[in-house]
């Protein structure tokens, strides 16, 4: 990293800064800090629906898997697909017709405030889970390329993140996300050229070297259930996985209420499947091309692997300006993660808990409580930071993993509110609190580890089984109750009828179903 290099890091930081700097001067209302008063256009939400997956753990991650495993990881781009195409199906109409600001307020008029808190908690165990990851991938990077230690880099990026989205409402994150889901594809193809121009023969001999490598597979239809990189498990377990992670996931759901309306919010869904899949495919192109790069020079050392294997290349090999390039493309994708995840913590803690519970016997409001949450959640999101780099597995293994554990009970809750109007409250809410204990005895047992990805698949069910069962001891949900929140039962209808012997006019009418 030369002067230049820090100089495109330095210009595209102030650039981010000030956009979250001139979002937050108009911000006065809890609307506008959440959902941007549903102004957002569909196609910044879509790249921002992207970019908010698309970590700095997808960019270190990515072309880690490339150089190992080829194109296999694309297959599960069909899961996502899969999944996106259930939440348009299932979920869309209720969170965006119902204007609602976070997922889990369907859960209360579906169930009760309780089953809501529980839906709400497990999103907050998934967040912090998933932001250690975030900001680990983005850690690393800084560690490798300045020589400061990994825990002060920890250090570093999560103060800067903390103090960067406290300034900015939902506003300042998608267009934010827009500009660094821009910043990743520059840096990725940055990364592609310096390896193109690295050896003789170009792009051609890259290739050639990466197919004697046996890196150029794109499907694997081999049944594998423990093995991500077959299509069956990619296609199904992983998109049982994807489902959860788009239609429960605050951070997924906060993009959709912000759309006008539901068709906005489809389209945005789709911009974002299909930006992911370009994404997903450079960075393991990129990956490819590393494998053929070190098999014509110089193999990579030992201990470099996985998630090392870019910030090695952007270190010894990547000339001027292209290095600046790619660790901004970094930090992007760091920053377009975690400003999304602490802002979405922020907002399912506020409108969830503060003003469900707290909000009438305090003093504070909404928006001010909002901005402190964002500071002790990324407190406590460099705390599992610290817990990840001890773990020191892989980046994108590890986020499928441990966000299945939190996620599949949770799509369960959903799919038992929507599906089934039988169950009732306590059904759902016990239903589901056995289903996490299971899942999480069942982490330590061989059973349940081998199913892999799967498990998601695995606890959904086991949560709407449980949930059935339970609410067959208590009382049937009145279908009146039930109106607008399932497929099965229409938006009720207003029909004026006149009181009898008072003639036609209206301040005489009451209404019906």
């Amino acid at each position: 990293m030369g002067t230049l290099d820090w100089l495109i890091v330095a210009i595209y930081g102030g650039i981010v800064i000030a956009i979250g700097l001139a979002a937050s001067r108009k911000q006065s209302n809890t609307d506008e800090y959440f959902r941007g008063s549903r102004q957002l256009p569909w196609w910044a939400v879509g790249l921002s629906i992207i970019a908010t997956s698309f970590s700095a753990a997808s960019l270190l991650g990515g072309p880690g898997q490339g150089y190992n495993h080829g194109f296999l990881w694309l297959q599960l781009q069909l899961g996502d697909l899969l999944g996106y195409g259930l939440v348009i199906a299932l979920f869309l109409p209720f969170f965006v017709g119902l204007n609602l600001t976070t997922a889990y307020e369907y859960l209360e008029k579906r169930f009760d405030a309780k089953t809501r808190s529980l839906g709400s908690f497990c999103f907050l165990l998934f967040v912090i889970s998933r932001l250690g990851a975030l900001l680990y991938g983005a850690s690393l990077v800084v560690a490798t390329v300045t020589g400061i230690p990994l825990a002060i880099a920890i250090l570093i990026v999560g103060i800067v993140s903390i103090a960067y989205t406290v300034t900015g409402g939902i506003t300042a994150v998608v267009w934010t996300d827009v500009l660094q889901f821009g910043m990743i594809f520059i840096g990725i193809g940055a990364g592609i050229w310096a390896a193109i121009h690295g050896v003789d023969g170009g792009f051609g001999a890259l290739w050639q070297a990466a197919g004697e490598g046996d890196k150029l597979s794109v499907i694997n239809l081999s049944w594998e259930p423990k093995n991500i990189y077959s299509l069956p498990t990619a296609l199904f377990g992983y998109g049982i996985f994807a489902f959860a992670v788009a239609g429960t996931n605050q951070q997924s759901v906060q993009r959709y209420v912000s759309c006008a309306d539901v068709p906005s919010a489809r389209n945005a869904i789709l911009v974002g499947w299909f930006s992911g899949f370009i994404g997903v495919a450079a960075t393991l192109l990129l990956g490819v091309l590393l494998f053929g790069f070190y098999s014509l020079n110089t193999g990579l050392p030992e201990a470099v692997t996985g998630d090392k294997i870019l910030p090695f290349f952007i270190v010894n090999q990547v000339p001027a300006g292209a290095s600046g390039l790619l660790v901004a493309a970094i930090f992007a994708a760091a920053m377009s993660s975690i400003d999304s995840a602490l802002h979405s913590v922020s907002t399912c803690m506020t409108v969830d808990f503060y003003d469900r519970y707290f909000a009438k016997n305090s003093k504070l409001d909404s928006l001010t409580v909002a901005k402190l949450l964002i500071v002790v959640w990324g407190i406590l999101g460099i705390l599992s930071a610290f817990y990840v780099a001890s773990t020191e597995e892989d980046l994108l293994p590890f986020l499928v993993t441990y966000s299945a554990i939190f996620l599949g009970p949770l799509l369960g809750i959903f799919l038992m509110g929507v599906l089934l109007p039988r169950i009732n409250a306590n059904g759902a809410f016990y239903g589901t609190v056995v289903a996490v204990i299971l899942i999480v005895i069942g982490t330590e047992t061989e059973v349940l580890n081998n199913l892999g990805i799967w498990r998601s698949a695995l606890t959904v069910p086991t949560a709407i089984l449980l949930g059935y069962g339970i609410s067959l001891f208590g009382g049937i949900p009145p279908r009146r109750s039930l109106k607008g929140l399932t497929l099965w039962t229409k938006e009720p209808e207003f029909k004026p009828i006149g009181r009898p012997g008072l003639g036609d006019d209206d301040d005489d009418e009451e209404y019906d179903y």
